[in-house]
């Protein structure tokens, strides 16, 4: 149901944690600055809703727990500036743990009371949930890179996709002649849409190359390396590219440096976290690995969003562990904002009204990401990756590389 009403005037400023804990916004009409904008869900008197379905208890605890702190601190800095079509943003957030049902459930209870999704974490939740929130209309922001979610209108993905990011990340070890034509390529990935998009870029760019990947799966439960290790050492691979979860970052790593493997290690975004430094398998994993991926990452040299983004963190979490996803979900609500803002300027702040907004930006700045292109909901938003190595000496542990690239290569790729 869409009705129009006028908004009351008067902003509250909300803490970063009464927005956290938050409570659930009955009612689900109202409208702003007395211009009549429609609206249905997430709406109540002078309040916009919106939520994170994340894990923060589960194998993606710390990327989950500081991705939310990013959405959290992107609607933090609207609402001390006056909100959002003149609405104060409020921002549930629910820890699944990476449990499915727990997930399901959750979407269950916040659906009623929300605008939409600024965070939707877990490709196994996205799938689950997907026919919901398509059939709805509900704008839903997923942490994920895979192509499997393109062309979805109510399903933006920002950033680059997991084949282009493996694409790039594979161009930048020829350029430095790790790896050449003839090269044996282990890739070890999780099952389902992260690990086997992935995995999809190194295939093509090994088919294009002349090389060969050594198809390694492991499974998400998986605690014991041994088998994917030595499968790697038969092979005599000349790196590794590693989709999965960060124990088992760690596991690869340091099983394959035991058995005298020390080849190079590519990994994304979700692999990787600070914490993985302080284990055992730290000193390896600072040596051999690099990070492939399409935001900066946090407190980024030379970026002077990153820089604001890496103050407000310290100031609104001063005992926080930062990682690099402070940054993407920071950059991932500044995408909703504008989306929202859009949507405002039309006077339709519906669901459907938000997604059309969504639908209708180009050339989106966030500086995190590289510029992005919202149009075609079937192609990424961005093709260009940045390669990242390891500092334990920085907030985030992760320095920038090279700054933002792209292979030729990624024109021709084609699901």
């Amino acid at each position: 149901m869409t009705t129009t009403r006028t908004v009351l005037a008067g902003i509250a400023i909300v803490s970063t944690a009464a927005l956290v804990s938050g409570c659930s916004a009955k009612g689900s009409s109202s409208a702003s600055g007395g211009d009549g904008v429609k609206t249905d869900f997430g709406v109540s008197g002078t309040t916009l809703t919106v939520a994170a379905l994340t894990d923060q208890t589960g194998p993606y605890a710390a990327l989950g727990t500081t991705l939310a702190q990013g959405n959290q601190l992107y609607f933090d800095q609207r609402n001390a500036d006056g909100g959002i079509c003149g609405y104060t943003v409020k921002v549930e957030v629910r820890d699944h743990g990476n449990d499915v049902q727990k997930a399901v459930s959750q979407f269950a209870e916040l659906e009623p009371d929300i605008l939409g999704f600024t965070q939707l974490l877990g490709s196994p939740q996205v799938n689950a949930l997907k026919q919901d929130i398509d059939g709805k209309a509900i704008p839903t922001f997923v942490a994920s890179w895979s192509s499997d979610f393109l062309g979805d209108d109510a399903i933006p993905i920002t950033g680059t996709i997991y084949p282009y990011d493996i694409i790039n990340g594979l161009s930048a070890l020829a350029e430095e002649g790790t790896i050449s034509t003839g090269s044996a390529i282990g890739h070890v990935h999780l099952p389902g849409d992260y690990g086997e998009n992935a995995l999809k870029g190194s295939v093509f760019y090994a088919e294009k190359k002349g090389m060969e990947i050594v198809d390694i799966a492991v499974e998400p439960t998986a605690t014991d390396y041994s088998a994917q290790v030595q499968q790697l050492v038969d092979a005599k691979v000349d790196a590794i590219v590693v989709s999965g979860t960060p124990p088992q970052l760690a596991g690869i790593v340091s099983g394959t440096a035991a058995l005298g493997l020390k080849v190079p290690v590519l990994t994304q975004g979700p692999a990787f976290g600070p914490a993985l430094l302080d284990t055992a398998a730290g000193g390896e994993i600072a040596d051999r690995v690099r990070v492939v991926l399409s935001y900066l990452p946090f407190g980024a040299e030379g970026s002077e969003e990153a820089a604001t983004v890496a103050d407000a963190y310290t100031a609104a979490f001063p005992d926080g562990l930062p990682t690099i996803f402070v940054n993407y979900g920071y950059a991932t609500a500044s995408v909703f904002g504008q989306a929202l803002d859009a949507a405002c300027d039309t006077g339709d702040l519906t669901r459907k009204g938000v997604v059309d907004a969504l639908r209708g930006l180009s050339d989106v700045s966030t500086g995190i990401f590289a510029p992005q292109s919202f149009r075609d909901p079937s192609a990424s938003a961005s093709s260009q990756s940045v390669l990242l190595t390891i500092d334990k000496a920085v907030a985030g542990a992760l320095v920038i590389e090279r700054d933002f690239f792209q292979d030729d290569l990624v024109k021709e790729y084609a699901e």
